[in-house]
């Protein structure tokens, strides 16, 4: 199974991110985050045993590749284990952590409540080294497929790597999370994954220096303007040195396709023949490890249906088919005993193989039923599609779609059928304690939306506007207020339908429709990032939504795509494909949205966070900044943003700009002294009272100041930002420069300090020197980079 889950992450924290400066952190970390904001009642629960220690959990022990435990103890010390309090606990948090990784990976979260659902949002978008609770689940819920074991021991070996030829969505994320989470039970070795970087070569210094690790490694698709490079495969026997010498490993994911590119000369053996996952055999441990105790998942997958529907299926079919199982196996209403079927138990399977087929010819006999209203119709639709929303949410929603469709019912008195009459024609439950909305059959509310979909083509664009709208309203026309967290969680429900919807369907009406809905609210407009950075990040749904991505970044007449796409470039997407991220930032650039080029320039701090993509990344600022260039306002708030990054010098309380600091580490990057003016001369451009110009200024004198041997290189820099081959241009720009220097230091004024002020004048003098031409051109060659810069 290709999944995404707390720890689902194919970039790191290690080496070079900014949160954290050697390796990962702490094993707990992801865990401890992800608690946040959680009910602290909850909070036990959420841990697994054996999260924080070397140990093997007694659950892990007894679960790992779906071994039930049956043969681990005797007969009677099995009968104490089962009815053990502690290992009841264990074996229920257990279940608890396999359901929440089945909706993460089919990125379905209508089970989840408000709270959950935004730390499971805030986990997606992390990225460390994978927790032991991940893995300690991995564990229990994998069916090893033929060649497992032996790929396993093969990992086991310092300087292995091994190579997963399989497309996105075939299980290979899971199937490496699985080799690395026993490499981890078995030699205690740190296991998480590795950014490829923004390079086509992988360098070596990308590998971190731990020793006993296991690393991950997901290689770009190809596309556009990059590719890998064509030697990957040689460049491995010198990347198996490099491991052994740290007693580490690698595994690497790519497709078929692009191996055949890369992959010749590769070391031999480095593709193990691992077979596909077995569908009933990734059923039957899924449903061992999250189904209660007197659920009998021999029983149903000897079912000929069930193994029927089974065969040949993709890990993310097989587990939607598992979630069927697990809720008509809790649906008493399903249950309809007769001589033939004394359990209901052939009623089961069967809505089982209905919610597989879509129930298609069940929702067209209830649609067209005599007497069937639209009122009716809508009614179902909404609560197909806010699931777990209050029913008076439902009613008032279904309104105000009744209204949009030129239907227009009034809720006032009793002219219309009221709520339980309401959801006694659309056969769901009514559930009296949450007063929520509850579909017994199982796939129903998503074979409602797909049946409106094919039944009502004139009808999509209304219902997609006020599907986009809904999570809008802030209060209804009942006595209940429409609460944030609601709104919020209602966001997420439509936003997530919406992404499924795109990726099923490769088409992208409802997302996009959401995103130009959301994007005047704060609030919506970081749940649509959220979500569509989840999405990016994804194994079987991330291909499309890169795509995505990139024609949004080129639709110069919808500025909302273009900054949701620089928005989500400036998050876990921008860190691990930072190659992906400036070929997008570069066509966003040229949008002339005040709210893109603002975005444009945060999000360069995130790929400039990755050192392999400094070079890349500055070299396409400078084009931007050109004086010719069409993207220059893009270029002066990226330039900005990279100019007033702070770092700490050689003193404590020194504080430095970060493009000035040497970097001696083996691909490293430094900019040119002609690249730093020709973006200081955009950035001078910028209207006075704007901050950006004001602040760089400041921060790079303070540094001249602080750091006579930056002092050369600082004023070099900026008297050639002010040489500006047109007249008028540099005399504006050595004005703007000269206001901006005597605003770092008046004089006079109180407390003025002499050496700062002396520091100005020696510039301005400089200026002054390049402005009349009367002195020779000044080179300062004291600012090699050699010299301690």
């Amino acid at each position: 199974m290709d999944s995404v889950m707390p720890g689902d992450h194919s970039s790191s924290d290690w080496p070079d991110q900014p949160r954290h400066d050697e390796g990962w952190p702490p094993q707990g970390d992801v865990v401890e985050r992800g608690r946040e904001g959680r009910d602290p009642a909850d909070q036990p629960e959420r841990e697994l045993p054996g999260a924080h220690d070397g140990r093997e959990s007694t659950v892990d022990a007894q679960t790992a590749h779906g071994d039930s435990g049956s043969d681990v103890v005797p007969s009677r010390e099995a009968k104490v284990a089962e009815d053990d309090p502690a290992i009841q606990r264990m074996r229920g948090v257990l279940r608890a952590a396999v359901a929440e990784l089945r909706q993460e990976a089919l990125f379905n979260f209508g089970e989840m409540n408000a709270v959950k659902l935004t730390a499971i949002l805030g986990q997606l978008l992390e990225h460390s080294e994978l927790p032991k609770r991940y893995l300690e689940t991995v564990r229990a819920v994998f069916a090893p497929p033929d060649g497992y074991e032996e790929a396993s021991k093969a990992l086991e070996n310092p300087g292995a790597v091994l190579v997963l030829l399989r497309e996105p969505g075939t299980g290979r994320t899971f199937t490496a999370h699985a080799l690395l989470a026993d490499l981890q039970l078995r030699t205690g070795a740190k296991v998480g994954p590795l950014s490829f970087g923004s390079s086509e070569r992988f360098p070596l210094h990308r590998l971190p220096r731990d020793e006993n690790a296991g690393y991950l490694l997901e290689l770009p698709s190809d596309e556009d303007t990059f590719e890998v490079g064509g030697d990957f495969g040689a460049s491995l026997f010198e990347v198996q040195r490099t491991l052994l010498s740290r007693s580490s490993r690698l595994i690497v994911l790519t497709t078929p396709e692009q191996w055949q590119r890369i992959g010749g000369d590769a070391p031999a053996g480095v593709v193990p023949p691992l077979k596909r996952p077995d569908g009933r055999a990734v059923a039957e441990t899924w449903l061992r490890a999250e189904a209660p105790p007197d659920l009998d998942a021999s029983r149903w997958l000897a079912d000929e249906r069930i193994v029927k529907l089974l065969e040949g299926q993709s890990p993310s079919d097989v587990l939607e088919t598992v979630g069927h199982i697990l809720k008509a196996e809790g649906s008493k209403s399903l249950v309809a005993v007769s001589d033939s079927d004394p359990d209901g138990f052939h009623a089961k399977v069967l809505s089982v193989v209905q919610a597989r087929t879509a129930w298609r010819t069940e929702l067209l006999e209830w649609h067209s039923r005599k007497g069937r209203t639209s009122f009716q119709r809508n009614f179902l639709l909404v609560a197909a599609l806010l699931r777990n929303a209050t029913v008076a949410h439902v009613y008032a929603q279904t309104a105000a779609l009744c209204r949009l469709f030129g239907k227009p019912v009034s809720l006032r008195g009793q002219e219309e059928p009221g709520v339980v009459e309401m959801v006694s024609e659309i056969e769901a439950e009514l559930d009296p304690t949450n007063d929520t909305i509850d579909f017994a059959r199982p796939g129903w509310d998503d074979a409602v939306l797909s049946y409106f979909w094919i039944d009502r083509p004139p009808a999509r664009k209304t219902f997609l506007s006020w599907m986009a709208d809904a999570p809008t309203t802030k209060t209804t026309d009942f006595l209940e207020t429409f609460t944030p967290e609601e709104r919020l969680l209602l966001a997420n429900r439509v936003g997530a339908f919406a992404v499924r919807w795109a990726t099923h369907h490769r088409k992208a009406d409802p997302l996009e429709q959401i995103i130009s809905a959301w994007q005047k609210d704060k609030n919506l407009w970081s749940a649509a990032t959220d979500l569509v950075s989840a999405a990016a990040l994804h194994p079987t749904m991330g291909r499309f939504v890169h795509e995505l991505l990139l024609r949004w970044s080129k639709a110069g007449s919808t500025p909302e795509l273009q900054k949701l796409t620089v928005d989500v470039c400036a998050r876990e997407f921008g860190r691990r494909n930072t190659a992906k991220a400036l070929l997008r930032l570069g066509y966003a650039a040229g949008s002339t949205d005040f709210g893109v080029q603002e975005s444009v320039g945060a999000a360069v701090r995130t790929i400039w966070s990755e050192p392999s993509a400094r070079k890349s990344l500055f070299t396409s600022i400078t084009k931007w900044c050109a004086p010719d260039s069409d993207r220059r306002a893009s270029g002066r708030r990226s330039f900005a943003a990279l100019a007033t990054l702070v770092s700490q010098g050689y003193e404590p309380d020194d504080k430095v700009p970060s493009l000035l600091l040497s970097d001696n580490e083996e691909g490293g990057f430094q900019p040119s002294l002609d690249d730093l003016s020709v973006c200081w001369g955009a950035l001078l451009t910028i209207e006075a009272d704007e901050e950006e110009p004001t602040e760089a200024v400041n921060l790079w004198m303070d540094a001249a100041h602080g750091n006579p041997s930056l002092r050369p290189l600082i004023f070099g820099v900026l008297r050639g930002a002010v040489s500006a081959a047109d007249s008028a241009l540099g005399r504006r720009l050595r004005y703007q420069l000269r206001d901006l220097l005597y605003a770092w230091e008046p004089a006079p004024a109180p407390n003025v300090d002499a050496d700062r002020v002396r520091l100005r004048h020696e510039l301005l003098d400089l200026l002054d020197h390049d402005r009349s031409r009367s002195v020779a051109r000044y080179h300062p060659r004291a600012a090699s980079r050699s010299d301690g810069v």
